[in-house]
């Protein structure tokens, strides 16, 4: 269904119905029940956590293969991403961006296109920062994660 004729639906809904629509989604559709409670509270404090922990288990190394998936954290982003809630978003690029600097301190590991993700998420981090005009707020951190990249020779720059 278009988002016009969604609308349109919606549109011919009276308050009831909709309010009762809302309330499903909220129980049947995790996503939805999460940027519900964002959109009601304002705080995103527990969402940050409960993703910081899938993030963390998709790049921190895995099984006897040591096997790396950053991807997977990546796509989480990408899909937190869609809620458009800027500051959630920064929290969790510049957390991805603190667990892939752990892994090379760690393990010495070195690949070019790992360090060119984990560069793109600082910028995307960036990005955001300065269109909400959080740069006092994550000015530590941003100069930490700058600091602890540039003794590997990464470039994060602010």
């Amino acid at each position: 269904m278009a988002l016009r004729e969604l609308k349109k639906e919606l549109n011919r809904m009276d308050k009831t119905e909709i309010i009762k629509l809302i309330l499903e989604m909220y129980k049947k559709v995790p996503d939805a029940k999460n940027y519900l409670e964002i959109f009601s509270t304002g705080d995103i404090k527990k969402l940050a956590e409960k993703y910081k922990k899938e993030i963390e288990r998709y790049i921190y190394p895995n099984g006897r293969n040591m096997d790396l998936r950053e991807t997977e954290a990546r796509k989480i982003i990408r899909t937190v991403r869609k809620m458009n809630i800027t500051e959630l978003n920064i929290e969790l690029e510049l957390h991805y961006v603190s667990c892939c600097l752990k892994i090379i301190d760690d393990f010495g590991y070195s690949d070019e296109s790992y360090y060119l993700a984990m560069g793109k998420m600082f910028d995307n981090a960036i990005s955001g920062i300065h269109k909400q005009g959080f740069e006092e707020k994550y000015f530590e951190l941003i100069k930490s994660l700058s600091n602890k990249a540039s003794e590997f020779g990464i470039e994060l720059e602010y």
